[in-house]
């Protein structure tokens, strides 16, 4: 029998990045991987997991995010999931920390069963069913084609355009030992806001993404204000705000909230480990334990190949 190995790698993402929620978001240097063999002799799919998310091998495969996502770009291209096979999973992104781990399951998913059909699915095709299972563009989006996107609905289907990241930013990557649901983090927000309060962020959205083009990162502090989500999500992260003010303090150019939380991010071009210390010494001040990272905006998406066949 003639058995296929394929291997898929997925950067982490930032999304809202501030003032743009559920439009904007960043393509990070943190990747998982996943390795699916099929297999003709076995009946179902084994589950394997290393690092991140030690555990979710024990749920059935059918409920594996990774598995429903194979099985949505088979059946998008009229296939369907293989009768047996083995998918490991190397897992770096942290899970309900804001980095896009649900986003990086999908979308390595997607690209496993596109590859199992032969690549047939073009990235907006992939973008579509990504969005569709995700529920909103702004982390699978980073996740498909890297670099910073900017995506909208038309008609319940994302459109995207990507930027590419100045080389000298760096991102420090600061993750509480606090899990935040998606889910609890979109109730607590209000359900309308004022014209002043749409009007402030529509303003920062574009002053931020002109800063960038710009190089000015001298105005990224006040580009990356927003009154929409982070002064809701922010009293969930104990030690946060005083973490965001340190940073600042520290020679970061701006700081906020990944996604919905925990993890805080920071931009710099220097003095990365002095701002990653002083996050850190703020959170420790709230007995908050944290692990951080220093990443780098990454211009290329998830990539899949196959690998081997036997």
């Amino acid at each position: 029998m003639m058995n296929t190995c394929v291997h898929v790698k997925v950067p982490a993402t930032s999304a809202n990045l501030g003032p743009g929620f559920d439009s904007l978001g960043l393509a990070l240097s943190l990747y998982n991987e996943v390795y699916f063999w099929t297999d003709d002799t076995a009946k179902g799919i084994t589950v394997t997991v290393t690092g991140e998310g030690k555990g979710i091998e024990t749920l059935p495969a059918e409920e594996n995010l990774v598995v429903k996502s194979i099985q949505s770009a088979l059946v998008a291209t009229g296939n369907t999931l293989p009768r047996g096979g083995r998918l490991h999973l190397v897992n770096r992104i942290p899970f309900k920390r804001g980095l896009g781990s649900s986003s990086a399951a999908i979308v390595g998913g997607l690209l496993v069963g596109n590859q199992l059909a032969g690549n047939t699915l073009r990235k907006n095709q992939l973008l579509a069913l990504a969005t569709e299972i995700e529920g909103h563009p702004d982390n699978v989006a980073p996740a498909l084609f890297g670099g910073l996107t900017v995506s909208i609905m038309v008609d319940q289907k994302p459109l995207t355009h990507t930027l590419r990241l100045p080389q000298e930013l760096q991102f420090v990557v600061v993750i509480p030992e606090i899990e935040i649901e998606t889910e609890t983090a979109r109730k607590i927000l209000p359900a309308q806001v004022d014209r002043q309060t749409a009007i402030y962020n529509m303003g920062r959205i574009g002053y931020l993404l002109s800063s960038l083009w710009l190089h000015q990162y001298d105005q990224l502090q006040e580009a990356m204000q927003d009154k929409i989500h982070v002064p809701y999500r922010l009293p969930l992260i104990r030690g946060g705000k005083e973490a965001l003010q340190a940073a600042l303090a520290a020679g970061a150019h701006g700081a906020t909230i990944s996604g919905s939380g925990s993890t805080l991010l920071a931009v710099a071009t220097t003095k990365t480990q002095e701002i990653a210390r002083a996050m850190t010494e703020a959170f420790a001040s709230q007995q908050v334990a944290v692990q951080t990272h220093i990443l780098s905006g990454v211009d290329t998406g998830a990539s899949g190949v196959i690998e081997e066949k036997r």
